[in-house]
């Protein structure tokens, strides 16, 4: 007897999926699939991920909607395209009650197949930076993962590295798109998030001008300090380590600042 092909992993996610968006998702799969049948399918950053040089396009399932994210470019190059859809930064929302654009999504994947090819053509071989810190995370939350993958390259690989530490320093943490960015909360109380501003990452402790770290500098009128960074390279894992160490032992009270009339208390 012949045994069943075990599926592969964005069948898997698929199949883990909630009706009416696991059928939207087969699909749009089958959509990629036809015009990029050479690309690596994988999961990444939580969501169903072709994969051809780069990251082309990634699939997820959500409750109102199933989420197309081809990258910045693509929403910017294909935006006439895209009016009757909700739309962000690199992110194209179809609402399960609306007609699915699988023509659309083929002309965006042989799109984003040619500028991967171009830019690796331009650029040569690309660094996959902070791989470790990545490795031993645990997977991020469905809205976190959603907003890495609608960032640039260089915006996602700098937060995929920053994602990975907070989630390997602080398993307990509970992490969640807070106020529109990522945000990890211990006992509820916010004590790392990070959100990008033109090519920029910032990294922000709410506790941090309490850390007595040169490389954090103060934001804000409370005890938050942030650092930023460009590319993934420019951050110190062994800094970040101990900023996220300091995260767990020193906190303020952000969670009842409000109930104080914003007067905040350190909790230790």
């Amino acid at each position: 007897m012949t045994k069943r092909a075990r599926p592969g992993p964005v069948e898997s996610y698929i199949d883990s999926t909630q009706e009416p968006a696991r059928t939207r998702l087969r699909a749009l799969a089958e959509a990629i699939r036809a015009v990029a049948p050479d690309a690596t399918e994988r999961i990444a950053w939580g969501l169903a991920t072709w994969h051809r040089g780069e990251h082309l396009i990634h699939l997820g399932a959500f409750k109102h909607h199933v989420g197309i994210y081809p990258g910045p470019a693509a929403i910017v190059a294909f935006a006439d395209q895209l009016s009757a859809f909700k739309t962000s930064k690199g992110a194209i929302q179809v609402p399960h009650g609306a007609r699915l654009p699988l023509a659309l999504v083929r002309r965006i994947t042989r799109w984003r197949l040619q500028q991967a090819a171009q830019e690796a053509a331009n650029e040569g071989p690309k660094r996959r930076p902070a791989a470790r810190a990545t490795r031993r995370a645990r997977p991020l939350p469905e809205d976190i993962a959603a907003y890495n993958a609608a960032l640039s390259d260089r915006e996602r690989a700098t937060c995929a590295a920053l994602a990975g530490h907070v989630t390997a320093a602080l398993p307990e943490a509970e992490g969640k798109v807070w106020h529109g960015h990522p945000v990890w909360f211990l006992e509820g109380n916010p004590v790392v998030g990070y959100s990008t501003h033109k090519g920029t990452t910032r990294l922000l402790f709410w506790s941090g001008q309490s850390f007595d770290e040169p490389g954090l500098s103060p934001v804000g009128k409370f005890k938050a300090a942030e650092a930023r960074f460009s590319p993934a390279g420019d951050i110190d894992p062994r800094a970040l380590r101990r900023w996220l160490a300091k995260s767990r032992s020193v906190q303020w009270d952000y969670k009842n600042v409000a109930k104080r009339k914003g007067v905040l208390e350190r909790l230790r």
